[in-house]
């Protein structure tokens, strides 16, 4: 047994029937002229059994404690059975982007089934020019961006024959499920423990409480005379992004080139980052002008970031702070709005290397589930993101992967779309994924909110044609 931490814990209680917490990826694949034509879904499922030890998070489902006093635990399922996580799918003709994203939407808007471990892979047959995809689902409470990209590099070959695994040192076997007394004892004597862990905390973020602080009271100062900038302590503008959302899902994907934004990069002398932060501020402030909807004010992404350490590489659960920084979308012209995203993401990192590495998972340990949960559904019922600047506008997350081409089952892997997660007051998130030479990208947001979500795609793979020809004009 694995008790989760108090962010994965999180993840579970802020849950609901519009707000599903799963992340997961649409993989299109090769399947390649000598792949026999049938019997693929059996073999996919002899491919991912075979992997499992490896891949210790796809055994274990929730464990709760009595009353939701303490956070959950994760447990080696006595009832595993793998019939209950892979599905076989198939696109009726012709096969097309639009209804794979339609797919990808139906499936995305489901929950997954807690009494089982938290995790689902859909095979689906059908593509256009004979390819065929996985879509997987995996509870954010289990992995984040880049231990999702570990699983995913488990279930992935270096070639098109499998490679065979030696069998592990110890073999796979169920955990005894505790009886509900002693899982009651245990909670207690958890709860006994939070006054003293409180009082530990708040002597340990009094550092960043009072530099918070001081930073609000000089803004408050900018703000009386004034002459108030937009920055990390400014709250962002609010914008058709930050409202309530529902249960429908709009999704699109695509690839920009690593070639091409390194060229800028270096043409500009930013990060990499710095850059894919530069074209979706673009694509956003083209969308919001067509809408006739863009703020005065910049708009603010928030950004998760991984602080995974060696030590923590190959475990599950999240290891991620989230930084805020201005997007600099009244800035019209690209070249200077992504050199003022480069100094702000330089800023915000080095507030975050200032920052104790689980203050946040540790300030989220104290609450009981229980009453997180009912605060999540409190904020949800009376619709509390509609009353308040949002701390942000929209998501943007980017995930490392593989430079070199990778194998699921026999099948080339074409590209790897992240699948991602809007929430109330956050209706859009765009995650980027580095895959052999490109930046595959997935966009998830509310359906009623960014119905046209292809056109954003298209507005993104603009943007880089842009900053290209904005640099090479000043060279």
């Amino acid at each position: 047994m694995q008790q989760l931490s108090g962010i994965d814990t999180f993840f579970l209680n802020v849950e609901s029937n519009t707000c599903p917490m799963h992340v997961g990826g649409l993989v299109i694949l090769e399947p390649g002229e000598k792949a026999p034509k049938d019997g693929a879904f059996a073999r996919i499922s002899a491919h991912v059994e075979s992997r499992l030890d490896r891949i210790p998070p796809m055994r274990r489902r929730l464990l709760t404690t009595p009353l939701d006093l303490d956070h959950p635990y994760w447990v080696e399922d006595p009832d595993f059975d793998l019939v209950h996580h892979l599905r076989h799918r198939a696109l009726p003709g012709p096969g097309d982007t639009a209804q794979l994203t339609e797919l990808v939407c139906e499936l995305t808007s489901t929950r997954l089934d807690r009494n089982l471990p938290l995790w689902e892979l859909h095979y689906v047959e059908g593509l256009a020019k004979g390819r065929v995809a996985t879509i997987t689902k995996m509870h954010h409470a289990a992995i984040d961006g880049v231990s999702g990209a570990e699983i995913l590099t488990e279930l992935l070959d270096l070639t098109e024959v499998p490679r065979v695994n030696p069998p592990p040192a110890k073999p796979w076997k169920p955990d005894h499920i505790p009886s509900l007394l002693k899982r009651l004892y245990t909670s207690a004597r958890s709860m006994s423990r939070r006054p003293v862990d409180t009082f530990k905390l708040l002597r340990e973020s009094w550092p960043l409480l009072a530099s918070v602080s001081r930073e609000a009271y000089e803004r408050g100062k900018m703000i009386l005379k004034g002459n108030a900038t937009d920055g990390v302590m400014g709250l962002a503008p609010r914008t058709r992004f930050n409202t309530q959302i529902t249960a429908r899902r709009s999704y699109a994907y695509g690839s920009l080139s690593l070639a091409r934004i390194k060229a800028v990069k270096n043409a500009l002398g930013t990060t990499l980052n710095d850059v894919v932060m530069g074209i979706c501020a673009e694509a956003l402030r083209n969308y919001l002008n067509e809408k006739a909807d863009l703020p005065p004010r910049a708009l603010v992404a928030g950004i998760p970031m991984s602080i995974r350490s060696e030590a923590q590489k190959g475990t599950a659960g999240n290891q991620v702070v989230f930084l805020r920084a201005s997007l600099h979308t009244d800035e019209p012209d690209p070249t200077i709005r992504l050199r003022k995203i480069s100094a702000d993401m330089a800023g915000a990192k080095e507030k975050m290397r200032a920052m104790p590495a689980n203050l946040m998972g540790d300030w989220a340990k104290l609450p009981a589930p229980a009453l997180m949960a009912q605060a999540a559904r409190l904020y949800e019922n009376f619709g509390i993101q509609n009353y308040h600047a949002p701390a942000f506008n929209v998501v943007i997350s980017n995930v490392p992967g593989s430079p070199v081409p990778l194998y699921f089952a026999g099948m080339k892997v074409v590209s790897n779309h992240p699948i991602s997660i809007p929430y109330h007051g956050a209706a859009f998130n765009i995650t980027l994924m580095s895959y052999c030479g490109n930046l595959d990208y997935g966009l998830t947001a509310d359906r009623d909110t960014v119905p046209d979500i292809e056109h954003f795609s298209d507005l993104m793979q603009q943007a880089l044609t842009l900053l290209e020809a904005r640099v090479a004009q000043a060279a």
